[in-house]
């Protein structure tokens, strides 16, 4: 996991850890060597695979996966220190690149209809599960759901781009486009929610009515904001070449330079609702947590901006955040692929079940969502009757892949010592983060070859 380590996302507060080190748990073997070289092999060799995979016609993603977990058996010592802020960086620019992606003009009902229904299917049947065969109380319940359901749009939305550009002018990219964002942003507020339930460990008491209602203003602040940022910038940004100085030129109107400004933008957005050792910069007030949540901002001041900005200028910037990706996927992809570690492979027998059992239902959930959208003729759906099977394919096989929220949330009930009240709390804990490493291997890897 990486920076919900220090902070319940969407703001339930943060609990001091405890001693649970995680390099030792993910089997990453530190090793003292001079960090050029680990950064050499991070991109030589993440090509090296990436390239070969491509070769043989498999995902790109699963190759710079398998690099990293090889990274991981001689893993440089600073680089292993830097690994979670790495991966965050990272998954900052998947970030960035929806938030662009998407356009205000998408934002249809059928697309709330679609990030939201099939996830609920999924969770709740995970739950279910859970409790019936597991023996699961309902919180724990509720908590192993959460943790797995989400989308993992650090891969998803990569691959999207991947089939834009290939099918110019096919609607269902751009669906999963906005669908992965907001199924994660959904996720994360049900997670922030369940935290109070959770009984973390030194937590004071929390009132579930301030915990929903700071939810709500968090989500209503951070759009909010995030416009605000969003529209400024993508006014400023295209006129930076009018200021004059003793009638020089300030700004030379570059496409790297309009990049480098909106990156900036999108870091602020992104730090402002970051935490750092569990404390906020912008805190909520009356509840736990920052006043913002950071995901969603970013995404909400990127889309601010494609909406604003002239298309030369956004084309520049997509054009040139395209080449800083390749980097970026290396990094992520790299970084997910070294918290692998073949000790937990036993366990997937227990796991297994639970992952039939939620894809069941999530594939009945899109099924079920692209139908009412169907027979309602939701405002600009792209479904057709015609082609309903091959969509609810398409859509399903897209929500398999999971890492990102996987990772960031895993290991927070280890962490934050959830279910005090509970005698089998220890191995709960341990379970949940078992399940969450072993979907990231399973459904990352087989559901990139699927897609």
């Amino acid at each position: 996991s990486f920076w919900l380590k220090e902070q319940c996302c969407t703001g339930s507060g943060y609990f001091p850890p405890r001693d649970f080190p995680e390099s030792s748990m993910a089997g990453t073997v530190s090793m003292d060597y001079p960090v050029q070289l680990g950064i050499a092999y991070l991109f030589l060799a993440g090509y090296l695979f990436r390239t070969l995979f491509v070769c043989f016609k498999l995902p790109a993603a699963v190759g710079v996966i398998f690099s990293g977990f090889a990274f991981s058996q001689f893993f440089q010592s600073d680089v292993l220190a830097a690994r979670d802020i790495l991966q965050t960086l990272a998954f900052f620019l998947v970030l960035l690149t929806a938030g662009l992606e998407i356009r205000l003009y998408d934002l249809k009902p059928y697309f709330f209809l679609m990030a939201f229904f099939p996830a609920t299917c999924e969770l709740l049947s995970i739950a279910t599960y859970a409790h019936v065969a597991l023996r699961f109380t309902r919180i724990e319940s509720l908590v192993l759901g959460v943790v797995l359901v989400s989308i993992g749009d650090g891969l998803v939305i990569p691959k999207m781009k991947e089939f834009g550009i290939a099918f110019k002018g096919h609607p269902l990219p751009r669906l999963m486009f906005c669908w992965a964002p907001l199924e994660a942003s959904f996720v994360l507020t049900l997670f922030g929610i369940l935290v109070g339930l959770a009984e973390p460990a030194n937590a004071p008491h929390v009132d579930m009515k301030l915990v929903v209602l700071a939810n709500i203003l968090r989500i209503v602040a951070t759009v909010t904001f995030g416009a605000l940022l969003g529209c400024s910038s993508g006014w400023v940004v295209p006129r930076r070449t009018e200021p004059t100085l003793n009638g020089r030129q300030i700004f030379t109107g570059a496409a790297v330079e309009g990049f480098l400004m909106v990156l900036a933008v999108a870091l602020i957005a992104f730090g402002l609702g970051a935490a750092e050792k569990g404390k906020v910069l912008i805190p909520i007030g009356f509840s736990f947590g920052s006043l913002f949540q950071p995901e969603l901002l970013v995404i909400v001041t990127g889309t601010c901006f494609a909406a604003i900005a002239d298309n030369k200028v956004l084309h520049e910037t997509e054009g040139v955040l395209g080449g800083v990706w390749i980097f970026g996927q290396l990094v992520l992809f790299s970084m997910l692929g070294s918290r692998t570690s073949l000790s937990i492979f036993p366990k997937i027998v227990q796991v297994l079940p639970i992952m039939a059992v939620g894809l069941t239902a999530r594939f009945v959930g899109v099924a079920t969502s692209i139908g009412i959208t169907l027979t309602f003729d939701l405002s600009g759906h792209p479904f057709q009757r015609a082609t309903f099977i091959p969509d609810v394919f398409f859509c399903f096989l897209s929500t398999i892949p999971r890492a990102t929220i996987q990772g960031a949330l895993g290991s927070v009930p280890v962490t934050q010592g959830f279910f005090q009240h509970s005698p089998h709390r220890h191995h709960v804990e341990l379970f949940i983060f078992t399940a969450a490493r072993l979907y990231i291997f399973c459904t990352s890897i087989c559901g990139m070859i699927l897609l």
